[in-house]
């Protein structure tokens, strides 16, 4: 069982590091992201969903320089991200020496929305390094090396320690980054193809997973989920003796499989690792052939499968791999969603919560297991009945939470009781009408069909206006007043949709904590080519501005993939037949400043690279919304004009009132130029142009005025401009293409810490609203 003190340690943790938990460039850059978290959320979550759901994953196996070859070619092959990503610790010289390029990637694809797992087919204690064959496979310990190496402080014991302690710092930068890591070390331990396995019994391989458990305990390392790992084989018993290499439930949190021999477990491996694992979630850690959704519908506790490397290609077809991550029991990275660390909030009101024939939401039989079923009963005043409604939006009963089986989605997913864990799945909106939302799906509590019948199973569907989906809430018997501003997004960071031209996208937001009935400003964060919302966020890090400050962030993703990545549809700049993302941004704030209670006056934009662009963008077109844009690395005034290209076309910048813009940009910039010259679809005229041309847009009337602000910072600005429409522009002498302040060095030049853009964006953002706003 997982000690419960691992999460409390990172839980204080976790907030202020996840914003440096994507290294950009790195990324296969799915438009989700995981919030903060620990390893017993991870934990509660595989639980949560086993049964009903299973994430889909992809081994990424050497060269450690490339650690998201396989995961790449997933995606090209059925258009989805996997939802786990698997990665190894190496045994070649040249491997092992590229351990950071691994972290890094675990780091970007746990932002991204990835589940993180690390497997090690580590070389012989005694040696350093080595090659697969005879090093690996094929080698083999003699019986008193074996007893040596299981014995506190002798030579091999100690040679097989200071090899793990070649991975702890790797390890600890993840614990560092708030990383759960799903790790499995020793793997097939009940076959001998590798020096650590087919030894049975207490002191056999059992004891060596114990022992490397308890080391890397010692060493502080409490984000590893412990992954136990047995193959299909007849060795040693079958699946009748796999109790055998079972090192004991305090050291295991994961049981899991390996079917190479059968393809697929039988029936007796199945209910062998069920039974093994006590109660605890179960997996196919290794797979060649994806599972059908047959197959994992019958075998329904599988709470993952990871497709190994190349046989992501040479054992399955195009079609197979795209049956499977289409399949709605198969979760993908975009819809793994990790439920936050904390501790419950303080209750605001209790009681019985009513619906229609005047019934009450009752738990089935006073049942306090997780997975308990939710239904409809005649109201009886018992414990069943009474539901406390919590600060962070969740409803309460018998100390557990009413909760969307498996982070479901869909209509019709069914309503149950489950341990509270801060996740989407388990928050819950009043609307002033009575309707009860859950943000994270966008769908409402609902009674299938309007039945009153006792035992009816509660579920989520969409909004409509039958009597069936009024609620009366907990607290003085009434809902919420018309026109109140009851925000659905509560604070936290994690998904939620919005739907623009037909198609339901998933944005991520930061949400701040506020005073009851406060409107928060809104500030888009939009990341640069071929990145993603998520990486976006963490390399600004404006997550921990924004709750000092009070604002609330959206990172939305681009809808044009690129690289490894996606882009902007910049107005005249990417190819048409794209998404509007003019249009698709005016959704995101309109969605937005009705379900976050957020300001219409005081809405803002920033971005880096492309993200600037498309932020100097939204400037030109959305200035009736965008009350000030901040673009980093990425100012422009339009389109160049064909005739002139050392300036901006006039036509393709004429917004409809003054813009104020504050921008950031570095002189060693090689991406895009501070002088210009770059792209010429884009770049070819200069920061300095740029900001020219914004000043005559919004007619200052005063000259530039230059400040050395620092060593190699200067401050360029221009007032007296119409409606107080500033121009400002912050030039690092030695900065490359980055964020001032980023917490992240993401290889393309110098980042600056001289000045902070994301403090004085802010302080520039609260002295422009919109005009005629508060």
């Amino acid at each position: 069982m997982r000690s419960r003190t691992r999460g409390s340690r990172l839980a204080a943790l976790l907030t202020v590091l996840l914003a440096a938990v994507a290294w950009l460039g790195l990324s296969p850059s799915p438009a989700a992201a995981t919030g903060p978290s620990t390893p017993d959320a991870v934990l509660s979550y595989l639980q949560e969903i086993s049964g009903s759901h299973a994430v889909s994953g992809v081994h990424n196996k050497e060269p450690l320089a490339d650690p998201s070859r396989y995961t790449a070619q997933a995606h090209d092959l059925t258009g989805k991200w996997p939802g786990l990503w698997g990665g190894e610790l190496g045994f070649r010289a040249d491997d092992i020496a590229q351990r950071q390029a691994l972290v890094n990637q675990a780091k970007t694809e746990w932002a991204n929305g990835s589940l993180v797992s690390l497997t090690w087919h580590m070389c012989r204690p005694d040696v350093a390094t080595c090659e697969f064959e005879g090093g690996i496979n094929g080698s083999r310990l003699s019986d008193s090396e074996w007893q040596q190496l299981t014995t506190d402080n002798s030579a091999l014991n100690k040679a097989f320690k200071a090899k793990l302690d070649t991975a702890v710092p790797y390890l600890t930068q993840l614990k560092d980054a708030g990383v759960p890591v799903l790790f499995r070390p020793l793997h097939e331990m009940n076959e001998g193809w590798a020096w650590w396995g087919g030894r049975p019994g207490a002191n056999g391989s059992a004891r060596l997973f114990r022992i490397t458990h308890d080391y890397l305990e010692s060493k502080g390392l409490d984000n590893l989920l412990w992954v136990w790992n047995v193959k299909d084989t007849a060795a040693n018993g079958g699946s009748g003796g796999v109790g055998n290499f079972y090192p004991g439930d305090d050291a295991v949190d994961v049981a899991s499989l390996d079917p190479w021999v059968k393809g697929y477990p039988t029936g007796d491996w199945y209910q062998a690792m069920l039974n093994t694992a006590h109660g605890k979630p179960v997996a196919l850690a290794e797979v060649g052939t994806v599972p059908t959704p047959a197959q994992l519908a019958a075998q329904p506790r599988w709470a993952w499968f990871m497709i190994w490397s190349e046989y992501l290609t040479t054992a399955n077809s195009a079609s197979g791999l795209q049956s499977t991550f289409n399949n709605s029991r198969v979760l993908n990275q975009g819809e793994v969603h990790i439920p936050s660390g904390g501790t419950n909030p303080p209750a605001s009101a209790s009681g019985p919560l009513t619906g229609v024939g005047g019934k009450c939401v009752d738990v089935a039989g006073s049942g306090t297991a997780n997975g308990t079923a939710v239904q409809l009963h005649g109201c009886n005043g018992t414990a069943a009945q009474k539901w406390t409604v919590a600060s962070d939006g969740s409803l309460r009963a018998l100390g557990k939470c009413l909760d969307v089986t498996g982070q479901g989605t869909v209509n019709g997913t069914k309503l149950q009781l489950w341990e509270c864990n801060g996740s989407g799945a388990q928050r819950w909106v009043a609307e002033s009408d009575g309707h009860v939302r859950n943000p994270q799906s966008g769908r409402y509590l609902d009674v299938p069909g309007g039945s009153t019948a006792d035992g009816t199973r509660l579920q989520i569907w969409d909004r409509n206006t039958n009597p069936w989906q009024t609620w009366k809430l907990p607290s003085d018997g009434t809902t919420p007043p018309p026109g109140a501003c009851t925000p659905a997004l509560a604070p936290g960071q994690y998904n939620t949709p919005v739907s623009y031209g037909g198609t339901t996208y998933q944005v991520l937001v930061h949400i701040p904590a506020r005073s009851a009935g406060t409107r928060l400003p809104l500030v888009l964060d939009l990341h640069g080519s071929q990145s993603t919302g998520a990486g976006q966020l963490a390399y600004s890090d404006l997550a921990p501005t924004a709750d000092a400050k009070g604002f609330a962030v959206a990172a939305p993703t681009g809808a044009v993939p690129s690289g490894s990545g996606y882009i902007w549809n910049v107005p005249g700049v990417t190819p048409s037949g794209t998404r509007d993302d003019v249009g698709f941004l005016r959704q995101v704030i309109d969605t937005l400043t009705e379900r976050a209670c957020l300001d219409p006056g005081r809405v803002y934009a920033t971005g880096y690279s492309g993200g600037g662009r498309m932020t100097s963008a939204l400037g030109c077109a959305l200035a009736d919304r965008i009350a000030a844009i901040a673009p980093v690395a990425g100012l422009r005034a339009g389109r160049p004009d064909p005739e002139d290209r050392g300036r901006p076309l006039p036509s393709s910048c004429s917004p409809s009132r003054p813009v104020p813009v504050i921008a950031f940009h570095g002189e060693q910039d090689a991406t895009n130029p501070y002088r210009g010259g770059g792209d010429s679809g884009a770049w070819a005229y200069s920061v300095p142009v740029a900001r020219a041309r914004w000043a005559e847009l919004n007619g200052c009337g005063n000259a530039p005025a230059e400040t050395q602000v620092s060593t190699h910072v200067r401050r360029t600005a221009q007032s007296g401009c119409a409606g107080g429409a500033d121009v400002v522009l912050y030039t690092v002498s030695d900065g490359g293409h980055t964020w001032p302040g980023s917490p992240v060095d993401n290889g393309n030049g110098k980042v600056t810490h001289e000045i902070s853009a994301n403090d004085l964006m802010w302080e520039f953002f609260r002295g422009h609203p919109l005009p005629g706003a508060s």
